[in-house]
């Protein structure tokens, strides 16, 4: 689930350049899920889409995620002598990932990219859309455990957020 996203600008006057961060928490049902350290490697993807049909702000491919300890500007959590995170029933796993600054589209930056238009709107449709995806394969087995197992070569090993999703019954 996407908590929420930033774009920092540290200015001319301290260290650091600007960046564009995706916040998430990952929360389990009745089971705990274990998942390997670094957090899916080489296989998170982001992607950002401008309001009103506008098209792709930014998209990036291969990233991997931060666990960090707490919400905005967290501090990253040192991965576990077991090597592994664990998720608990009733716990959440937060994540930071960053874009690359390379991943922006033309015409945009990482400081611009989460305008909204208008930019003073207080419509949620005005906004753009991220899409946050994390590919492991804890996750289909976690999932093959829930249903009995019989259709594990079928189940996906995604997890899929959305920052809005269009009303889709009219599609």
């Amino acid at each position: 689930m996407l908590t929420s996203w930033d774009a920092y600008d540290p200015g001319p006057k301290l260290p650091g350049k600007p960046r564009f961060t995706a916040h998430a928490a990952i929360r389990t049902g009745d089971r705990p899920l274990v998942l390997d350290a670094p957090l899916a490697k080489g296989r998170v993807t982001l992607d950002l889409y401008g309001p009103h049909g506008e098209g792709g702000r930014a998209s990036a491919r291969g990233l991997t995620a931060t666990v960090v300890d707490s919400g905005y500007m967290g501090k990253p959590v040192k991965i576990p002598a077991s090597g592994s995170f664990r998720v608990d029933p009733g716990k959440e796993l937060l994540l930071d990932v960053d874009l690359p600054a390379g991943a922006v589209c033309p015409g945009h930056n990482l400081l611009d990219i989460i305008k909204c238009s208008p930019e003073d709107t207080n419509d949620s449709a005005d906004c753009p859309v991220l899409t946050l995806t994390l590919a492991d394969p804890a996750i289909r087995a976690y999932r093959a455990e829930t249903t009995g197992g019989s259709a594990a070569g079928s189940l996906s090993d995604r997890l899929v957020a959305v920052s809005l999703e269009p009303d889709t019954s009219q599609v």
